[in-house]
């Protein structure tokens, strides 16, 4: 248990800090670990459980949450504990239960549970650990949150929702890693630095807990053989690490790169930077339940600057690992870390990466920009004519179709009329799942979904002869599910993994796009044109993020992970869907056909190289309340899909969705250059191009927005925008040399000023599409007025009359 405890950062006790000889030898610590006595103190106070919605009981030292049959019912206990962190420091979670006749699969309605406050009241949801379900003794989870910024308050639940049977839970706990003096947290372990900094690799031994050691050749039972070249005032690299004592083994791999914090800003997306601070780590990362060290990185590269030039390292998204890359301000280091596996059935992985230089005047964007010149076909355009995604419903049947800007077609039910009309058609594919209906009389539990999926592949049924070759293991070696009742199936949803590799006689890629299925929609005798293929749920959101499966391990072309709390090998669901989407498109494109795919980039960077048409189903507006996507989360995927087109599709009750709303999601998305497409409120029923009473009530909106968005879009998003506004809360993005958005996302009306940076408009005075109003610029700068949540396009390229 101790030893658990200090891998997942717990610092209580220092026993002794013993610095390594200097020297830069293979094998010598570069950080010394620290080593703890006891697990530092539990925050939770026994008599401050409140109930959560239908509560619990309290019986010889448990909580108890009994459901019975009654599987929608939501029970468990919350504790909220004020942090008031000054500096951020990891939070480790961890409770016991007991599972007695539990319905359903693992997921986060069952488990340890975390809802987390920053400082700033920004807030990071649903960190969870699941229990298993069933029937069982008594089990352990622990949920650690390494978080990027001071938390405020923290909220633990003991959780059990939407599922039957009894849960019992005990023996809670919520503590806060506090490194002791002379140490600091590196990558979310407690260290103290054996000497200083030096350009080069490291490698940690998770599983055994060991040091940081410096590797030029080997170290800890590994090997390592690298490559350097520079290109392009880049320098470019290439390492492989493979395991040499024939056992599983679960490691960090880092390269670092000294830079002094002095004078050093820490630049976190296009929009954030900030002044390093001396102790602090900076990292942009997504976090993970299961995982490695629990966080992947979100964007491709990190930068940082000082005032006379800029440093960043990035990943080479063709050859994607987990990984983080960040910068430690303890230690004056830029860094890549891939967390990695190795086993006998693939003890060696290669990963590579780029470190380069760039000017700072704007920040990450400068970053961006040098990072699309360094790998130009991750961003390259295939599609230049840009509009709507349309979800399987006819467009010949909408109502003046024309009206709308449609583009882009998800379904094949009418492709001839598609073609004719200029609509590009996808079809439909969902990877890593494969949704099994269940009668209705058949009990809701693992065991008769397993039977059901064995008796279908006796039958025939080639979708579950592929469960059988390409099914997940989870921990304990069985095929996972998730039992849903969702519009379109009401049974289990199994999670599958349809990398190309997977070998039986039938297997899930195969049966998603095999020689069979290519022949058939693009042979001779195939009905229409496709456009290409559409991948649907891409990063896997219904999907176990591991797969345990060891004779899918030799498969896997790309690096294994490990299990953040066993450090078990296991396949990341993340690269499932990158083999997937990579052998497609490779055939796709050598057909001079498109890849589209929905739902990224949410969280994983590096499957947008290979796709041209990007986007995600969305809800603004949920329960009628207006929450539109963060600016943040809106500049990642303009950032990743440069100038691809990116298209959304609403996804909500449109009876609480008025023509006002719609207008503000129109504008929101113009500003970011992208599409504002609609669907449904729970992605089946209702479509809102069914019902011509709603479009036709915002049909003046589309006829007015949906050609400025085309215009945008089409120019191609810049990430240098050349121009600034006077006001934080009003942001301009550049599209080409010839447009600007100026959107003003806050509650109150604007009055504001862009200055220009390397632009010049054509004329003194340019129209403004939007309004249909004037800009007029004196020594490069115009005053706009903008309403709340209001945007304006500057047509820098055409001049007007002043009025």
């Amino acid at each position: 248990m101790l030893a658990r405890f200090v891998e997942a950062a717990l610092v209580g006790t220092l026993i002794a800090l013993v610095p390594a000889p200097a020297g830069g030898d293979d094998g010598q610590p570069v950080k010394v670990v620290v080593r703890t006595d006891d697990a530092g103190e539990n925050l939770l106070q026994a008599d401050a459980w409140r109930p959560f919605e239908a509560g619990f009981e309290r019986r010889e030292g448990s909580f108890v949450c009994d459901n019975g049959e009654e599987a929608s019912a939501r029970r468990g206990a919350v504790q909220s504990i004020l942090l008031d962190q000054q500096r951020p420091e990891p939070i480790v979670a961890s409770a016991w239960s007991k599972a007695e006749g539990v319905t359903g699969s693992p997921d986060a309605d069952y488990a340890v549970y975390l809802d987390l406050v920053y400082q700033d009241g920004t807030p990071l949801w649903g960190q969870a650990a699941a229990f298993d379900v069933g029937t069982g003794d008594w089990q352990e989870r622990q949920v650690v949150v390494i978080p990027e910024k001071p938390v405020q308050r923290v909220s633990m639940y003991l959780l059990f929702r939407g599922r039957g049977g009894r849960a019992l839970f005990r023996d809670p706990t919520l503590r806060v890693v506090s490194t002791p003096e002379g140490a600091y947290l590196f990558d979310g372990v407690p260290v103290v630095p054996a000497r200083p900094a030096a350009e080069g690799f490291q490698v940690r031994d998770v599983a055994a807990g060991s040091d940081f050691v410096d590797i030029k050749r080997a170290a800890l039972g590994l090997s390592l053989e690298t490559s350097r070249r520079e290109a392009e005032g880049a320098t470019f690299y290439e390492a492989t690490l493979t395991e040499t004592t024939g056992e599983d083994r679960a490691v960090t791999l880092l390269y670092t790169w000294p830079v002094p914090p002095e004078g050093l800003t820490w630049h976190h997306d296009p929009r954030q930077s900030v002044a390093v601070k001396s102790d602090q780590e900076y990292i942009n990362a997504t976090p993970t339940r299961a995982v490695g060290a629990g966080r992947l990185s979100r964007y491709p590269l990190a930068a940082v600057s000082d005032g006379s030039r800029g440093m960043a390292a990035g990943l080479d998204m063709a050859r994607p690992a987990f990984f983080r890359t960040g910068y430690h301000a303890a230690s004056g280091e830029l860094f890549l870390a891939f967390d990695l596996a190795l086993t006998p059935e693939q003890p060696a992985v290669t990963v590579r990466f780029c470190t380069y230089h760039f000017e700072p005047k704007w920040g990450f964007r400068s970053a961006l920009a040098r990072y699309y010149e360094l790998f130009p076909n991750a961003f390259r355009v295939r599609v230049p004519e840009q509009g709507l995604w349309m979800p399987f419903a006819r467009i010949s049947e909408v109502r003046d179709w024309e009206d709308f800007g449609f583009r882009f077609k998800e379904g094949t039910n009418e492709t001839e009329w598609d073609n004719a009309h200029g609509i590009l058609t996808f079809r439909y594919t969902e990877p890593m799942t494969w949704w099994m209906p269940m009668p209705a009389e058949m009990p809701r539990t693992m065991e008769a979904a397993r039977a059901e999926a064995q008796r279908r592949a006796a039958a025939g049924d080639r979708a579950a002869q592929a469960l059988m070759t390409s099914g997940f293991h989870d921990a304990a070696g069985q095929l996972p599910a998730r039992l849903l009742d969702t519009p379109w199936c009401n049974g289990a949803v199994w999670s599958v993994n349809s990398m190309p590799g997977v070998e039986g006689e039938v297997t899930d890629f195969e049966n998603q796009f095999g020689p069979a299925v290519r022949e058939r929609y693009y042979g001779p005798r195939r009905r229409g044109d496709l456009a290409g293929e559409y991948v649907d749920s891409s990063e896997g959101y219904v999907t176990d993020e591991l797969n345990f499966r060891r004779d899918h391990f030799a498969a896997a072309a790309t690096p294994l992970v490990f299990c953040s709390q066993s450090h078990r090998p296991a396949i990341f669901r993340g690269l499932v869907a990158f083999e997937y989407i990579r052998a497609m498109a490779a055939e796709v494109h050598g057909m001079d056909k498109l890849m589209m795919a929905n739902s990224t980039p949410s969280r994983i960077c590096w499957l947008a190289p290979l796709l041209d048409v990007l986007g995600t189903e969305t809800d603004w507006n949920p329960g009628g309340q207006w929450r539109p996507m963060a600016d943040a989360e809106l500049l990642y995927r303009r950032a990743l899909s440069a100038g691809k087109p990116f298209c959304f599709l609403m996804n909500t009750r449109f009876e609480e969705f008025p023509f006002e709303r719609v207008e503000k999601y129109m504008a929101r998305s113009l500003a970011y250059g992208m599409f504002p497409g609609f669907f449904s409120h729970n992605a089946s029923e209702d479509h809102y191009f069914s019902r011509p009473e709603l479009y036709d009530r915002d049909r003046p909106l589309f006829r007015k927005y949906v050609p400025l968005c085309k215009r945008v879009a089409e120019a191609g998003w810049e990430p240098i925008t050349l121009a600034r506004t006077d006001d934080e809360a009003v942001y301009v993005e550049r599209f080409g040399d010839r447009y600007l958005t100026v959107f003003n996302d806050s509650p109150q009306r604007k009055r504001v000023t862009v200055a220009l940076e390397g632009l010049t408009p054509s004329a003194p005075h340019s129209p403004e599409l939007v309004g249909e109003g004037i800009a007029v610029w004196q020594e490069g700068r115009a005053t706009l007025e903008l309403d709340a949540e209001g945007v304006a396009l500057i047509d820098l390229a055409a001049g007007t009359e002043p009025r």
